[in-house]
């Protein structure tokens, strides 16, 4: 053995011998647990105290204000609502374009696990028959090289090649 590895067993045997005395032969602080009654009056002491300096300081009228305004219940939800238009000022908007949005959807590839196929469109995938994250759109049938999507309540379908982004224009909704 070498000098330095005799020194490491030795640093690690004073380390065990330290902690076998420590938490079996060193005395501990024995010291008694107040029992539970004098626990109690010491809460209840501190909850009077508590309160009668709470009674006795001054609030400020701002925050008299804001615990006022916190009462009060709240007309409509604070938050946005979606759809909401963020400018102040009222936008035109035109019929053709409040008629249609464009959907870009991506097949971007395929999972095969046994017989059965997964499409990964738009970063997530979808077997057959399953409803696409765009409304009104589902997986119809899924090949290595294209996925045919159809539209709901519509014969036409669209057929996205692999790797390639298609963009529709899909009606929107009222």
């Amino acid at each position: 053995m070498l000098n330095r590895e005799r020194i490491i067993i030795l640093l690690m045997l004073v380390v065990v011998l330290y902690g076998i005395y420590n938490f079996f032969l060193a005395p501990g602080d024995n010291v008694p647990a107040r029992d539970s009654s004098q626990n109690l009056a010491d809460l209840k002491k501190f909850v009077v105290d508590a309160a009668t300096n709470l009674a006795s300081e001054h609030v400020s009228a701002a925050d008299q204000y804001v615990i006022q305004k916190a009462e009060n219940a709240w007309p409509d939800s604070p938050f946005l609502q979606s759809g909401a238009i963020l400018a102040s000022q009222q936008s035109e908007v035109k019929v053709e374009e409040a008629a249609f949005e464009t959907v870009t959807l991506a097949y971007t590839g395929y999972i095969q696990v046994e017989d059965s196929l997964l499409a990964i469109v738009n970063g997530m995938e979808y077997e057959s028959g399953e409803q696409l994250g765009e409304a009104g759109y589902y997986v119809k049938s899924i090949s290595p090289e294209k996925v045919v999507i159809g539209v709901a309540n519509n014969p036409q379908t669209i057929i996205l090649p692999l790797d390639e982004d298609v963009s529709i224009r899909k009606e929107a909704k009222e």
